[in-house]
C-alpha cells in the first residue's frame, strides 16, 4: 500500500512553508555542529601525529586536506539553508530605514580601499524585519565584490517608494554581469555560474534575496546598467 502524497488544499501555502523553514532550520541546525568537528579532525589528526614524530606519507596529509576542504565546503552550503530558512522568521517586523541599514552593512563589509560605493536611499522608513533588510544590501555589495575582476567595483545603490506600498532597491555594479539567459537560473538555491574551486561559496545569494522579495510580495529583477556593463540588481518589496 503506498502513500497518499497528493497536495492536500486544506493546508494554507504560507503555513506549509513555515513548517518546511522550520524542518529545514532545524537539520541544518543540528547538522553543522558534526561539519564543524569534520573540519577539525584533520587537524586534531595531524597535531596528535606530529607530537608523536610521524611523518604522513604525501598521499595521506592530501587525503586529511580533502576531508578539511569537504568540510568546509559542507557547512557554507548548511549556513546557506539556515540563512534561506529564516527569512520572514525569527525576527520583528518593524519600520526600518534602509538608508542606515545600508550604512550598518557597508560598515560591516569593510570593502576594499579602492572600491567605490555611490548611495541615494531614502531617508524614509519600511515595514521589514531588520535581517532581512541587511542580507538585501549585504547579499548584493559583497557579489559585486566578489565577482568583479579586480575586486574593486564601482557601486551605486539607490531605493525609494515608486508606489503605493512598494519600495524598490536598485544595486548595479561594473563587474563582469550575467548573461540574460542565466538570470532566473541564479536565482534558483544551490546555483553557481562558477566552480566552486574559483569562488566557495554556496550558491544561495541571489536564491536568499529572491524569497525575501517574495515573502515582502514583490519580486527581483536581473539585468545591466545603462553603461551595459556590469550587473544591475532591482528588488521590489510590499511593504504596507
Amino acid at each position: 500500500m503506498t502513500a497518499d502524497l497528493a497536495f492536500d488544499p486544506s493546508i494554507p501555502v504560507a503555513e506549509a512553508q513555515s513548517e518546511t523553514d522550520e524542518i529545514v532550520y532545524r537539520i541544518s541546525h543540528d547538522l553543522r555542529a558534526s561539519v564543524r568537528a569534520l573540519q577539525e579532525l584533520p587537524t586534531w589528526i595531524s597535531e596528535d601525529l606530529d607530537k608523536s614524530a610521524v611523518v604522513l606519507p604525501k598521499p595521506t596529509g592530501r587525503h586529511l586536506e580533502l576531508i578539511a576542504s569537504h568540510a568546509s565546503r559542507l557547512d557554507l552550503m548548511l549556513t546557506g539553508l539556515l540563512e534561506y530558512s529564516r527569512i520572514g522568521r525569527m525576527q520583528p517586523i518593524s519600520a526600518i530605514r534602509l538608508a542606515e541599514v545600508l550604512q550598518e552593512v557597508v560598515e560591516d563589509l569593510c570593502l576594499p580601499g579602492d572600491a567605490t560605493l555611490n548611495a541615494r536611499m531614502d531617508g524614509g522608513a519600511v515595514q521589514i524585519g531588520h535581517a532581512d533588510a541587511a542580507r538585501i544590501f549585504f547579499i548584493l555589495i559583497s557579489n559585486a565584490v566578489r565577482f568583479h575582476p579586480t575586486h574593486a567595483p564601482t557601486i551605486d545603490v539607490s531605493g525609494g517608494p515608486v508606489g503605493d506600498g512598494v519600495w524598490q532597491i536598485e544595486v548595479a555594479d561594473d563587474g563582469v554581469g550575467i548573461p540574460a539567459e542565466k538570470r532566473a537560473f541564479v536565482q534558483r538555491p544551490m546555483t553557481k555560474l562558477v566552480s566552486r574551486d574559483v569562488d566557495p561559496g554556496a550558491g544561495m545569494g541571489l536564491a536568499v534575496l529572491k524569497k525575501i522579495a517574495d515573502v515582502y510580495g514583490g519580486d527581483v529583477e536581473i539585468g545591466a546598467p545603462k553603461t551595459g556593463v556590469g550587473t544591475r540588481v532591482t528588488v521590489r518589496l510590499r511593504v504596507t
